[in-house]
């Protein structure tokens, strides 16, 4: 199915749902779910280590926390979700921006260029997991997704934020690992991963996936320097072309509920109707469709349009 503006809606509020579970049971590998949007049945959860020092005299181990679920349709088909920051661990884990040499499982091609990513969620999504349900290993998350979705069922990966670099990772192992042209992926809000050589990699591996990055999103702006490229099939949005109105402030320009919003309006406030609990701040920074009245933000968003790629 071609990813168009109202199906990437239904996976960003998956997304959406695997950051609300979690928060309402942060301290649970397998927090409870209601029913999630589109038919969609949790069949395992994804984990991964917070820790603030993962190398040298003073690493810690941190806690393992559920970064989001494995889901399945009536078809048999799978989607990934990958949730966005949450707490100061996760902050700083974002900020660490420093470059690393690539090192997947599945080796890279030969002749390929020095490769590198960025160490900080390169080094989490290297601990991420897969486990049942009732809490049981499934193994390390790329593999045990391919052994999920067995010889015939797609998969898509979804990520924002923090979650949307993780996606990168696992959509790349995938795709190389197994599933081939089986995996898509559909990301939000997404900080640059790795550099020209690890953007094109993907790129050419991965022959369906949507980027969206909001122009006035400081996320998908860092890191910066000649290390970092965002990745090149990506859809900027921007308040003069976006269907929702978005109150200006750093959490509203980066929140998934907004990005959806922006995407298809009517679709988002129906499936949104009544407003999740954990969504009531967000959902607060959508006031309305976008009526074409001059705003701030579209000021902003006329003089940062091609100072800094998103």
């Amino acid at each position: 199915m071609p990813i168009t503006n109202t199906v990437a809606v239904t996976y960003g509020l998956l997304v959406m749902q695997a950051m609300d579970i979690y928060r309402a049971a942060p301290g649970s590998l397998t927090p409870p779910a209601p029913g999630l949007s589109a038919g969609w049945t949790i069949v395992a959860y994804i984990t991964g280590d917070d820790a603030l020092l993962r190398k040298g005299p003073l690493q810690s181990t941190g806690r393992t926390v559920c970064y989001g679920f494995l889901a399945q349709d009536a078809a048999g088909d799978l989607v990934a979700a990958v949730r966005g920051t949450d707490g100061f661990v996760e902050w700083v884990e974002d900020g660490e921006f420093l470059p690393i040499p690539y090192a997947p499982q599945t080796a890279l091609p030969a002749g390929q260029p020095a490769t590198s990513v960025e160490l900080g969620f390169w080094t989490l999504y290297a601990s991420t997991q897969l486990i049942s349900r009732e809490g049981k290993p499934l193994g390390a998350l790329a593999p045990a997704i391919v052994k999920a979705a067995g010889a015939n069922a797609t998969v898509m990966v979804v990520g924002h934020s923090l979650g949307s670099a993780l996606a990168t990772h696992l959509t790349l192992d995938l795709a190389r690992g197994g599933l081939g042209a089986r995996v898509s992926a559909c990301l939000f809000a997404s900080p640059h991963t790795g550099n020209d050589a690890f953007v094109s990699l993907f790129d050419q591996a991965v022959a369906d996936y949507r980027l969206f990055n909001y122009i006035l999103d400081v996320v998908p702006r860092v890191p910066l320097g000649p290390d970092y490229a965002p990745l090149p099939k990506r859809t900027v949005l921007r308040p003069e072309t976006a269907e929702a109105n978005i109150r200006f402030n750093l959490g509203c320009n980066h929140h998934v509920i907004c990005y959806c919003a922006m995407l298809d309006y009517e679709g988002t406030q129906s499936a949104t109707t009544p407003v999740p609990a954990e969504e009531k701040g967000s959902a607060a920074c959508i006031l309305g469709p976008e009526t074409g009245s001059p705003t701030l933000a579209k000021q902003l968003a006329a003089a940062l349009a091609g100072v800094v790629p998103v």
